[in-house]
């Protein structure tokens, strides 16, 4: 009986010690208190500054640890900063009138993509032309000009400025001496005709002239009937109307009735117009009459002298031929119109209007037979390959970015494309909304496949710190840090051996710390623990929920929504 006790007592004491042996070497707790509590195998041991053992030389390659973290190079995790917003175009053009005219064809729709020099639009070209036409008429007229200054005077031209000098000086005689007599008894005899035009229409006929006027009527009248008598007695005739009677009774009868209306125009009064009008001439011959006798006036002596005067400097230039500054004159009047030639030709080159950029018609704003006038935007292109995307940044991220500065984007609407940028603008002052504290970072997108990237696409931008960690600073579990010797040392597990590696502690980031190491290598393991990882690809994260994120930076920090 005392013997079946025992093998009993035996096999609990076997159960228990592989229960203890999986515990501490199989499991995160029993890997912490091989820390604390390490025995020293048959090799050589480090007592750790915390009372911790760890082996050394071949029993330190041998040893296999029951708990390790895949180490991340610090570089790739502190301080980035991400933050969404929408993709907008860096730049749009706008297309303007440079002269004004009437739309005749649009070449182009909007989508269309154009290259620089493209004709967009045509306008009608017929005023401009003329313009053109009248600019070259207007320097073929200065160039005759300068061409007549510079000619040579020939004594023809001396003759005829000669002549005018004479004829001139002749008119100015004539016009001191007066006018004749002769001029003065022509002026008073229109008077005297406009006045007795004017009495008799005031008067009437007189008793001679009626006499006159009703004895001829009466003697057309006897003739008349005369006439009507002989025509009766041959009328019963078949050729009665072409006999020697007929005409004579139309001719009798055509002279009554002049008659009778001659006497009854000088028995009829005047009207009122006739009156006026006679009035009018009888004024205007006594105006007339009183000019003709007040000559010659001051005025009409200056003009006469002025008229000497030009005549003689007319001579005197042709003589003397063309002074330097009127030389001059000519020729910055002809300049002057080759200037405006060469507008009109330009305005007429500006009726094509063309892209001013390679690039993309965005907007048309014209239709054909519209009238637009200079400055008018008719269109509106951009480089749709342009483009940037503009994040808020939190204040406290700001300090890790600047001008320059790499970016990663990952556009929502095109999953797995990966673009790169480069930030180009920070706003020197803060979006405040909310309370919250933001400041726009423009970034312009410069690699990927710009050509699917739509403006107004939703994107988030990845900054990586500008503070980052040297390449080899590493980021380690706080306990996988050890001290042999007096020295900071890891344990590295690496193609299945577990090594000592020597490490220089820097920052501490929570259940981690950054340590320098020239010795370590992407995808070593340590011997350590943590309550948490980055991701689950990489099995590395900073903290648990709430806990805080390594370099202060936010994984997501205040997006543009």
């Amino acid at each position: 009986m005392t013997g079946k006790r025992i093998w009993i007592g035996l096999l609990v004491a076997a159960l228990l010690a592989a229960g203890g042996y999986y515990f501490l070497f199989h499991t995160q707790a029993g890997a912490s208190l091989r820390g604390q509590e390490a025995t020293p195998a048959s090799g050589q041991v480090a007592q750790t500054g915390q009372g911790q053992f760890v082996p050394t030389g071949a029993d330190a390659q041998q040893a296999a640890p029951a708990s390790t973290v895949r180490i991340q190079p610090a570089n790739t995790v502190l301080g980035q900063v991400s933050a969404s917003g929408n993709i907008e175009l860096i730049e749009t053009v706008d297309v303007a009138m440079e002269v004004s005219g009437r739309v005749k064809r649009i070449l182009v729709q909007v989508g269309d993509q154009v290259a620089a020099g493209d004709v967009l639009l045509t306008l009608d070209t017929t005023e401009l032309e003329r313009a053109v036409r009248r600019a070259e008429l207007a320097v073929e007229s200065q160039k005759n000009q300068l061409e007549e200054l510079r000619s040579e005077v020939t004594p023809a031209d001396i003759a005829v400025a000669e002549a005018e000098l004479a004829s001139a000086r002749e008119n100015l005689a004539q016009v001191l001496a007066g006018p004749t007599q002769e001029e003065i008894n022509a002026a008073r005899n229109e008077l005297a005709a406009a006045q007795a035009r004017y009495q008799e229409l005031i008067a009437g006929p007189s008793e001679y002239e009626l006499t006159q006027l009703s004895a001829d009527l009466k003697k057309k009248e006897i003739a008349l009937q005369e006439a009507q008598r002989a025509y009766d007695q041959v009328a019963w005739r078949n050729d009665a109307a072409a006999s020697s009677q007929a005409a004579t009774l139309q001719q009798a009868t055509i002279d009554y009735e002049a008659a009778a209306a001659a006497y009854a125009q000088a028995t009829e009064p005047a009207t009122a117009s006739e009156r006026a009008d006679a009035l009018a001439a009888v004024l205007n011959a006594q105006h007339a009459l009183d000019l003709l006798l007040q000559q010659p006036t001051p005025a009409d002596i200056a003009s006469a002298e002025a008229a000497v005067a030009q005549a003689e400097a007319n001579l005197e230039t042709l003589k003397a031929g063309p002074s330097a500054t009127d030389l001059r004159a000519a020729e910055i009047a002809l300049e002057q119109a080759l200037i405006d030639l060469q507008e009109a030709y330009e305005a007429l080159g500006k009726a094509q209007v063309t892209a001013p950029m390679d690039g993309t018609v965005l907007s048309v704003n014209v239709t054909p037979g519209q009238q637009v006038s200079q400055g008018a935007v008719v269109m509106t292109m951009a480089d749709t390959t342009q483009l940037q995307l503009t994040i808020d940044v939190a204040e406290v991220d700001i300090p890790q970015v600047s001008i320059g500065q790499r970016a990663e984007i990952q556009v929502d609407a095109l999953i797995g494309q990966q673009f790169i940028g480069q930030v180009t603008r920070i706003a020197p002052a803060s979006d405040s909304t909310s309370g919250v504290v933001n400041y726009p970072v423009t970034i312009q997108l410069l690699e990927g496949p710009l050509d699917q990237v739509r403006p107004g696409m939703t994107a988030v931008a990845t900054l990586a710190s500008q503070t980052a960690s040297e390449d080899n600073e590493w980021l380690v579990p706080s306990n996988a840090i050890q001290n042999q010797n007096g020295t900071p040392v890891i344990l590295v597990v690496r193609n299945g051996q577990t090594l000592p590696v020597q490490v220089t502690p820097g920052r501490v980031q929570g259940e981690w710390t950054v340590v320098q190491s020239d010795e370590l290598q992407l995808g070593d393991e340590v011997v350590g623990s943590v309550a948490s990882f980055t991701n689950q690809e990489s099995n590395f994260r900073f903290g648990g929920p709430g806990g805080p994120i390594p370099g202060g930076g936010r994984a997501l920090g205040g997006g543009r929504q």
